[in-house]
């Protein structure tokens, strides 16, 4: 049985849209609201248009943080703004100083349900899980009678990120709960048949990437017949990792390459009209917004489409966001060992299919100290924010497999200081502040390189 939080409501039950700030139209594949930063999207298809909640980064130093906020769109470019819906309670010692991760759903009768988290580091629990309703899914009214801790099985410390979705066979809404037991990350699953009321089912689902990391932001999404899981590794990879399964009890299987793209996406959430299935995240900025420093966390919102081939999933450009682009094919290029040509463009999207050989390297150069290498005897895709003598020496600050075919159909995205990399199996995000300054150069450092 769930602990049920007596938590008396400090602010309004009602929270008025519009009040704080006007909706806007963002065109871009990487929306993000002019004065703040994308983290951790919980999307969800209404059976009209995608609805992206997601906790605005609004880094004003304020007490309170990471309020709900909202993007709808139709294709994945033209997004609305429609800003802040449920809002944090700035005050140091509210359970809510900080919302966490969640999920919004809509039940029989129509009502939106939000579940999220409260957080509060000050505060033992630091983390409850709290519920809200809408009748249009902007404006919410939170419940917080309905709020309850985690089970003493349980690490109440860490319980976070609640995934709900009606589960047809049990007739049941299920809850999946990231939080921890026995000194390493699990899945938690709880039920209700009411939205009100939940009742612990114990460990859905275990770490199985051989680290002891919480498994961050869950999803669970049935597919063409598979039900995929998705969730985010805290500390290791930092990757999203994905596994299938037959039934939504499992068990679930680790395909042999479980996530789609590197560290320079996360936290991405499943969802699906029933046709498409998407992967919903975040590219993170970097300290001092400067190319020289780490990743950190939030950014821009970003999408993969995922296709099923050959058993495992791979990433697109979402279909009618690509229709949006303006993009250009490369240029006919036969490069030589050494040649470096400049890829001049102002168009967001370049494509074109590279002929290379398992001996080839090459890399992609913004600026001196920006570059991806291509290794297709490694079988790597990895970018380095070091000057090319120096990869020998340092750690990519991300990495991705690439394909293993020799021909490959290659996209190169670059919207304002963001690159993403397509090769046909795998994506690579990055932020590159340097890419929106820098002119992008190739250069064929072994084998071959044809561009056709």
């Amino acid at each position: 049985m769930k602990k049920k939080v007596q938590y008396i409501c400090m602010i309004a039950m009602f929270i008025i849209l519009g009040a704080c700030k006007m909706k806007t139209e963002v065109k871009s594949l990487y929306p993000r609201s002019a004065d703040s930063f994308v983290g951790d999207p919980m999307p969800y298809f209404d059976g009209n248009e995608y609805k992206i909640y997601y906790l605005e980064d609004l880094r004003n130093g304020e007490v309170g943080f990471h309020p709900f906020s909202l993007f709808t769109t139709t294709d994945f470019y033209h997004y609305q703004d429609e800003g802040e819906v449920i809002p944090f309670v700035n005050e140091e010692d509210s359970p809510e100083r900080a919302l966490g991760t969640g999920s919004v759903i809509k039940d029989k009768a129509g009502k939106y349900h939000a579940f999220y988290t409260a957080h509060n580091s000050e505060r033992l629990p630091k983390e409850l899980i709290m519920h809200a309703t809408s009748k249009d899914g902007k404006k919410w009214m939170k419940q917080p009678e309905d709020t309850f801790e985690g089970d003493t099985e349980y690490e109440n410390n860490d319980f976070r990120d609640p995934y709900v979705f009606f589960e047809e066979e049990s007739q049941s809404y299920w809850m999946l709960i990231t939080t921890r037991q026995n000194n390493t990350g699990i899945i938690a699953k709880y039920t209700s048949t009411d939205l009100t009321s939940w009742e612990n089912q114990g460990v859905f689902f275990v770490n199985d990437i051989g680290n002891d990391s919480n498994l961050e932001c869950p999803s669970l999404v049935q597919f063409k017949g598979t039900w995929y899981l998705a969730f985010s590794d805290q500390w290791d990879k930092r990757v999203v990792h994905y596994r299938t399964a037959d039934n939504p009890n499992g068990p679930f299987e680790k395909p042999e390459h479980d996530y789609v793209d590197g560290a320079g996406f996360y936290a991405g959430r499943l969802e699906t009209d029933g046709q498409n299935l998407y992967q919903v995240g975040w590219i993170p900025t970097k300290d001092n917004h400067d190319d020289r420093f780490n990743y950190n966390w939030a950014g821009n919102l970003a999408v993969h489409q995922l296709i099923k081939k050959d058993g495992k999933l791979q990433p697109k450009l979402p279909e009618k966001a690509y229709q949006n682009l303006s993009k250009e094919h490369f240029p006919q290029w036969e490069l030589s060992v050494g040649e470096t040509v400049i890829i001049d463009s102002q168009a967001t999207l370049l494509e074109g299919e590279f002929q290379v050989n398992n001996r080839t390297k090459f890399i992609l150069s913004f600026g001196e100290e920006n570059n991806i290498l291509f290794d297709f005897n490694n079988r790597k895709m990895s970018y380095y924010n070091t000057h090319l003598e120096d990869i020998p020496n340092r750690k990519p600050q991300t990495e991705m497999s690439l394909t293993t075919e020799q021909t490959v159909p290659f996209q190169l995205i670059q919207e304002e200081d963001l690159v993403v990399i397509y090769d046909g199996e795998y994506a690579l995000s990055n932020r590159i502040y340097q890419s929106k300054e820098k002119p992008t150069k190739l250069t064929l450092i072994e084998g071959s390189l044809e561009v056709k």
